[in-house]
């Protein structure tokens, strides 16, 4: 299993809703599924501090790195690159 984990920094409520509105549908689209946000309740032990989180999940890292070579995947890069600030990444492998 592979997964990627998108966490929002805390921010203004506007970014929230931008993501809501523009990254949600495409992961979505990816995840060939529903990505729902959820909320951070609690990370006091991190420096930085977040405010939501989702997640996409494949069989394989194969399975993800195809997924975003898709059109949406593509379209996901982009929009990452532009609010990289404002969010946090991390890719997670269950392959060992």
């Amino acid at each position: 299993m592979y997964k990627i984990l998108i966490f929002l920094h805390k921010t203004d409520s506007d970014f929230v809703e931008y993501f809501k509105n523009t990254f949600l549908p495409i992961l979505s689209e990816i995840s060939q599924g529903e990505v729902k946000l959820a909320k951070v309740e609690s990370n006091i032990l991190l420096d930085q501090k977040y405010s939501h989180f989702c997640e996409i999940t494949s069989n394989s890292k194969q399975e993800m790195d195809e997924k975003l070579s898709s059109a949406s995947g593509r379209k996901l890069g982009k929009l990452l690159m532009e609010s990289h600030s404002k969010i946090s990444m991390i890719n997670i492998s269950y392959e060992y």
